[in-house]
C-alpha cells in the first residue's frame, strides 16, 4: 500500500475512533457519579488507569504475534460491548467493570493508531504528519461535546450518546477491515521493559520529554475528571451549555496543531513554543478558581485560553518524541503511551486527597502550579533546530 494512501486511511480511521472515544470523555465521571460519591469518582479513574499499565506493557508481545490490524479489530468489537454495559446497566459492579474495560480498550486503540501512523511517516515531516494526525482526531474532539450537549439537553439520556458512539466505532471497524487488510507490520525490535526504561532514562532528550508528557497528561486527567462535575454539579450549568463551552474550549486543538507542527519542522524547533505553551496553560488554569460567574462566554474564553497553551504543548511534545524514535520502536511508543494511564493514576489520587482539605474549585490552582513546574525540564531541552 502506498505511504500517502496509508496515511489518508489512518487519518479517516482516527477521526471515527476519536469521535467514539471523545463522546464519553467528559461524561464518564457524571455517569459514575450516579453510583459513587464525587471523591470516589477520581479513585475509579485512577484504578482504571492502573489496570491499563500492565496491559500496555504486555501489548507489544501480542502485536508481534497477531499483528496490529487484527488486534485493533478485536479491540474495537470489545469496546462497543463495554460501552453498552457501561450506559445500560444499573448494577454498580457491572458499570464499574465496563468503565475499566472501556478505559483499557481505548488506550490500546490509541497505541494501535500510533503504530499505523508512525509506520507511514518520515522523521523530516514528523511535525506536519503528527500535526495532521492530531488535527483530525481533535476535530472529533471538538464535535463530541456539541453532540453530547444536544443529545443530553433534556436529561441524562446516556443511551443516545452510546448509539452515536457505536455508529462511529462501526465506521472505524470497516475502514480498518477494508483499507488495511494488506498492511505489513514493521519489524518490531525485541527488547523488554527494563532496557526500554533504562534507555529512556539515560537519554536526556527522551527523559525530559517523558516528564513533560506526564505534566500534560496530568493536566488532561484532572480536567477530564473534574471540570464536567464542577460546571454541572457545583455551578449547576446544564449539559447543553457545557457542550457549547467545551466545543469552544477545544477549538485550538483543530486550528493550531498542524501549523505549529509545520513551524517546528521548518523554522523554530520545539523548545520555545513548548515553553510558551506551558506558561499559558499553567497561568490560565491557576486563575480558574476565581471565576464565580456562570456565564457561558466567560467560561468559554477562560477554558479556551487553557487549551491554546495545552494544544501547543501537545504538538511540541509529540513532535519532539517521535523525531527521536522509529516505527519499529514499539516498546518505546508503548512506554510513552503508558505515561497517560500513569497520569490518570497519580492525578486523581492527588486530587482526591486534595479535596479532603479544600473545595473543588481550588483543584485548578494546584493543577496550574503543576503545569508551571514543567518549565524546569522544558528549559533544559536540546532543540531539534
Amino acid at each position: 500500500m502506498k505511504r500517502q494512501t496509508l496515511l489518508k486511511n489512518t487519518y479517516l480511521f482516527t477521526f471515527f475512533l476519536g469521535l467514539h472515544g471523545f463522546l464519553f470523555l467528559y461524561i464518564n465521571s457524571s455517569i459514575l457519579e450516579q453510583f459513587v460519591s464525587q471523591k470516589q469518582v477520581g479513585l475509579l479513574f485512577a484504578l482504571g488507569s492502573l489496570l491499563t499499565i500492565p496491559v500496555l506493557l504486555f501489548l507489544p508481545h501480542v502485536l508481534k504475534k497477531f499483528g496490529d490490524v487484527r488486534i485493533t479489530l478485536a479491540t474495537l468489537a470489545l469496546e462497543g460491548a463495554a460501552l453498552f454495559y457501561f450506559v445500560s446497566s444499573t448494577n454498580i459492579f457491572v458499570v464499574v467493570g465496563a468503565f475499566f474495560a472501556h478505559t483499557i480498550l481505548l488506550r490500546i486503540l490509541l497505541l494501535d493508531a500510533d503504530v499505523l501512523i508512525e509506520s507511514a511517516s518520515h522523521d523530516a515531516t514528523t511535525g506536519s504528519t503528527r500535526g495532521i494526525f492530531l488535527t483530525v482526531i481533535n476535530t472529533s474532539l471538538v464535535l463530541s461535546p456539541l453532540l453530547v450537549g444536544f443529545l443530553l439537553q433534556d436529561g441524562n439520556a446516556y443511551m443516545r450518546v452510546f448509539v452515536i458512539a457505536l455508529c462511529a466505532i462501526i465506521f472505524a471497524f470497516f475502514i480498518l477491515l477494508h483499507s488495511f487488510k494488506h498492511f505489513t507490520d514493521p519489524h518490531y525490535t525485541h527488547i523488554t521493559l527494563a532496557p526500554t526504561l533504562q534507555k529512556m532514562w539515560k537519554t536526556l532528550a527522551l527523559r525530559r520529554i517523558f516528564i513533560l508528557n506526564m505534566v500534560l497528561r496530568m493536566f488532561y486527567a484532572v480536567m477530564v475528571v473534574y471540570v464536567g462535575i464542577y460546571l454541572h454539579t457545583t455551578l449547576s450549568l446544564p449539559w447543553g451549555s457545557i457542550g457549547i463551552i467545551f466545543t469552544i474550549m477545544l477549538i485550538p486543538f483543530v486550528l493550531f496543531e498542524f501549523p505549529l507542527g509545520y513551524l517546528a519542522d521548518k523554522h523554530f524547533g520545539e523548545k520555545e513554543m513548548l515553553i510558551v505553551g506551558l506558561i499559558i496553560t499553567g497561568t490560565a488554569t491557576a486563575l480558574l478558581p476565581w471565576i464565580t460567574t456562570i456565564s457561558i462566554v466567560v467560561w468559554s474564553v477562560a477554558l479556551l485560553v487553557t487549551r491554546i497553551g495545552a494544544s501547543t504543548v501537545e504538538i511540541m511534545t509529540e513532535t519532539y518524541f517521535f523525531k527521536h524514535i522509529q516505527g519499529k520502536d514499539l516498546e518505546m511508543m508503548s512506554l510513552y503511551r503508558i505515561v497517560e494511564p500513569v497520569a490518570y493514576v497519580v492525578a486523581p489520587i492527588l486530587a482526591s486527597v486534595f479535596l479532603l482539605f479544600y473545595d473543588i474549585q481550588y483543584i485548578f490552582l494546584m493543577l496550574g502550579v503543576v503545569v508551571l513546574c514543567g518549565l524546569i525540564p522544558a528549559f533544559s531541552l536540546q532543540d531539534t533546530k
